[in-house]
């Protein structure tokens, strides 16, 4: 479950970390990863990512994912965080 300040005070659930070492990377297993646990936990969901010039296959990976289980329904903005400045994810699986 979500809890503010890390989030928005009407999300569900917030992806806070997601890694994949190097080596597998490239392959779909994040993709696959990801859907898996957005399908088993249903509400409404938001992540971060970091929005630098230096993010931008993290950027790619979550505008890819996102899209792709949401089919487009979903919100990205770049805003303020307690994390700081973050490009942020909102939608819902409900």
């Amino acid at each position: 479950m979500a809890t503010a300040p890390h989030c928005s005070a009407d999300t569900d659930f917030f992806i806070n970390e997601f890694f994949l070492m190097q080596p597998f990377r490239g392959e779909g297993i994040a993709e696959y990863a990801a859907k898996e646990v957005l399908r088993r936990y249903r509400g409404r969901w938001e992540l971060f990512t970091n929005p630098s010039e230096k993010n931008k296959v993290g950027q790619h990976f979550w505008r890819k994912t996102v899209s792709n289980y949401t089919q487009g329904n979903y919100v990205e903005l770049q805003d303020q965080t307690h994390n700081g400045e973050m490009l942020i994810f909102r939608f819902s699986n409900r």
